[in-house]
């Protein structure tokens, strides 16, 4: 300092230290968000899959299974049914030429021909029952759905189904059939592609995606 001269300036402020004199207010915590994802619009669109990389399949590649079962089973039937019945057969068209050159009606001819077929009609349905059944527990599809990728699981848990799951299923799938096929069609219009069956013994239809 020089003698009569002005008082030099004072040393600028520095900022007090963390821990200084200054109070800081406490840290305010607040609780995590849930993320603002556009609920509505997110469940409202169709059920894709029920895990990555599978995805429930649709209507007409179920159906196209279906009809490569029909044949699996229904060529060997037929054939084991002209085989024990070739003789009810010709005896039913030599009862109808008979008919015919008489002149009299050929209703009779059918009641013999009839009698035959209701116990074959019980081996037909043992044996759809034993095919779907379990194909559906033991291997997770019938041949029809393997060959197209298609494989029955538990909607709850993605494992294969239990035989008492298939036989209901099986039941269900006829139910669905007798009630002019609405619970079939029912799989093409739901979200997760399940059709009556599927819902009664809930379960999925699923293939690779």
């Amino acid at each position: 300092m020089t003698a009569g001269g002005p008082p030099p300036p004072p040393p600028p402020e520095q900022p007090p230290a963390y821990g200084g004199g200054q109070q800081y207010p406490p840290p305010q915590y607040l609780p995590p968000q849930a993320p603002a994802y556009p609920v509505g619009a997110y469940y409202a669109g169709p059920a894709r899959g029920p895990a990555p990389g599978l995805g429930y399949a649709g209507f007409w590649i179920r159906f196209v299974a279906l009809l490569i079962d029909g044949i699996i089973v229904g060529i060997p039937l037929a054939i084991l049914f002209f085989a024990a019945e070739a003789s009810a057969l010709t005896t039913y068209r030599d009862c109808v030429d008979t008919a015919i050159s008489t002149g009299t009606l050929a209703n009779a001819c059918l009641s013999p021909f009839l009698g035959s077929i209701g116990p074959f009609e019980l081996l037909g349905l043992a044996v759809q029952v034993l095919y779907f059944t379990l194909l559906w527990s033991r291997f997770g599809g019938t041949l029809g759905q393997r060959l197209l990728g298609l494989h029955v699981v538990d909607a709850a848990t993605g494992k294969n189904i239990g035989f008492g799951r298939a036989l209901g299923r099986f039941i269900g799938y006829v139910v669905s059939a007798i009630c002019l096929y609405i619970g079939l069609i029912w799989a093409a219009f739901d979200p997760r592609k399940q059709g009556w069956h599927d819902k009664m013994a809930s379960t999925f239809v699923v293939r690779k995606v």
